[in-house]
């Protein structure tokens, strides 16, 4: 179970391609210069991918201001003939913290599994071995209750434990341990879970309450830096040179941003120019005073494609500045043509024309981002399956408007050129078909033999499917959702739903409904017969799709959250 903050490694998509950044620190006279602070993971677990592991309890270091916190508690055990006990419950929130914060945490442990008993036997000597009765789950700590019953009606697992964090000693969030599972058909025995299946979290609008604990409990954190404003420049004697923060290529120019270092009220900055020649020659060039000590503009008239190395100076009301450290950027060329962009079921198809010049060309990259956005978080990229192929697919959140480009890149991956911007959207919902539907391929299932049992788990899984975008899981004949997969990098995916214990004896077909990779709708099917279940199939009609169960899976991508697959087979 792997957390990954939403800004963690984000990386500024403009910037990996055309952005020369500066070394220089915004230097004030009498201020100090720290090197910034970076944000780390922590977790319960054992797991050498995190900052710190194994975790008891954590202080907040100084100079940090908020933690994500992902937090589960722990599942119930199996009864005695196998039957899964409730998943943990969990939750996704954010606090503010101070440094010197303490957390505690108290991980829940799992409700014990019941033990089946066996009875008296004889071997060929006459030799009796006695009957050995049956144990129910032991409670699951802290705060689970232990199954109970016998042989005759049943044996319950364990209830599982509570997972809690306090702060100064005091309770502060926890998640509630799942019920035992009970012997189908039998009086319900199983063990209840600590917590009263209510999870406790400080409000956040972000907040997610539907993650589930399918293990032992846990808590992980993201600690995140304090965000820390520009220091302002001391008046003293000098108006000095511009810090150049940065170049990045435009068509035919470099657009830049400058501090300025130290400054003298009664000579104030009055204008900024540049050199191409390590200062042989200056040039004024128009810029913006974007306050806080920041000015911004663009120099235009350079050839395309070509890379410059710029040194700024102020003109003041005195004169000029010193010049500034040297940076360095690439202007772009002509990018991408005539893109055209079309909202499908949680999917965006994208087309373009190439360039009118290919020199350099090695492949595309098309970048989306919500509209509005103001960081990366929610962005979203694809490339063709050919280097110079001009068409690809976006997995894409339904209901949501996106902005979108496309980039050419050199051989080296870097930018050359950026297509004029795109919308699109809102992008459409995935629906379910009131019939099966044709199939374009099979899916697998855990069950060789193709019978199941109403009521019982089954694990799916398939491939062809487009990287990051949602599968629907249905039943049919009457169509009943059981859930949602996310597919993973290489498209394929894997998920474990239970289907309903009303559903009739007979054949059905299960049947996973996504995209692939070029945006189309993908469909794959599998027949199963089903036992277990009403004697007669029902026939009436379209259902409103009820999820089922714990049919909603939490299942990551990538570098994102991560639900781990149940801790055993029965």
């Amino acid at each position: 179970m792997r957390l990954t903050s939403p800004v963690r490694r984000a990386a500024g998509l403009l910037a990996v391609t055309t952005i020369g950044l500066s070394t220089a620190v915004l230097s004030v006279t009498g201020i100090a210069s720290a090197a910034p602070l970076e944000p780390f993971d922590f977790t319960t677990e054992t797991d050498i991918d995190y900052d710190q592991d194994e975790l008891t309890s954590f202080t907040v270091p100084d100079g940090y201001c908020t933690i994500d916190w992902l937090v589960y508690g722990a599942a119930g055990g199996f009864s005695g003939d196998g039957s899964f006990g409730d998943d943990g419950g969990g939750f996704m929130t954010t606090t503010a913290v101070v440094a010197g914060d303490v957390f505690t945490f108290t991980v829940g442990g799992p409700g014990g599994d019941a033990e089946p008993g066996t009875p008296e036997t004889t071997d060929q000597d006459g030799v009796v071995t006695p009957a050995v009765p049956g144990t129910p789950g032991a409670a699951g700590l802290p705060g689970g209750a232990a199954g109970t019953g016998n042989d005759t009606d049943g044996l319950g697992g364990g209830g599982g434990g509570l997972t809690t964090v306090t702060k100064g000693g005091q309770p502060f969030m926890s998640a509630f341990g799942g019920d035992g599972g009970s012997d189908a058909g039998q009086p319900a025995n199983g063990g209840a879970g600590a917590g009263d299946e209510v999870d406790v979290f400080p409000f956040h609008p972000d907040a997610d309450d539907t993650v589930t604990g399918i293990d032992i409990g846990a808590v992980t954190g993201y600690v995140t830096p304090c965000a820390v404003a520009p220091p302002t420049p001391v008046d003293t004697q000098v108006t000095g040179a511009p810090n150049a923060n940065w170049v990045f290529g435009v068509e035919n120019g470099l657009h830049f941003q400058l501090t300025v270092s130290t400054v003298d009220s009664a000579n104030p900055v009055t204008g900024v120019e540049y050199t191409l020649d390590g200062g042989k020659a200056w040039a004024g060039v128009a810029a913006a005073n974007l306050g806080d000590y920041q000015y911004s503009g663009t120099i235009t008239g350079l050839e395309s494609g070509a890379t410059y190395s710029v040194n700024f100076r102020f003109t003041t009301k005195q004169g000029v500045t010193a010049a500034s450290n040297t940076v360095t950027g690439r202007t772009t060329v002509r990018g991408p043509l005539d893109v055209k962009a079309v909202a499908g079921p949680a999917s965006i198809k994208v087309s373009w024309a190439a360039p009118a010049s290919l020199a350099g060309v090695s492949g595309y990259l098309v970048t989306a981002s919500p509209e509005g956005a103001q960081s990366s978080d929610g962005s979203v990229s694809c490339q063709p399956a050919a280097a110079l192929g001009t068409a690809c697919a976006l997995p894409a959140v339904p209901g949501t408007t996106y902005n979108l480009n496309v980039q050419s890149l050199d051989a080296d991956g870097k930018g050359l050129g950026w297509s004029d911007p795109v919308t699109v959207g809102p992008v459409l919902a995935s629906s379910v078909a009131a019939s099966l539907p044709k199939a374009d391929g099979t899916l697998t299932s855990d069950d060789a033999d193709g019978k199941v049992v109403a009521g019982e788990k089954i694990t799916i899984s398939g491939d062809g499917f487009l990287s990051g975008s949602t599968v629907d899981l249905v039943v049919y004949s009457t169509p009943v959702k059981l859930g949602t997969a996310t597919v993973l990098a290489d498209g394929t995916f894997s998920a474990t739903v239970t289907l309903p214990k009303d559903l009739a004896n007979g054949v059905h077909h299960l049947v996973a409904t996504g995209v692939d990779v070029n945006g189309n709708v993908r469909n794959l099917v599998v027949e199963v017969t089903v036992s277990g279940g009403t004697a007669v199939l029902a026939l009436t009609g379209f259902s409103p799709l009820p999820f089922v169960g714990a049919g909603v899976l939490a299942l990551g991508v990538g570098g994102g959250l991560l639900v781990a697959s149940r801790r055993r087979v029965q």
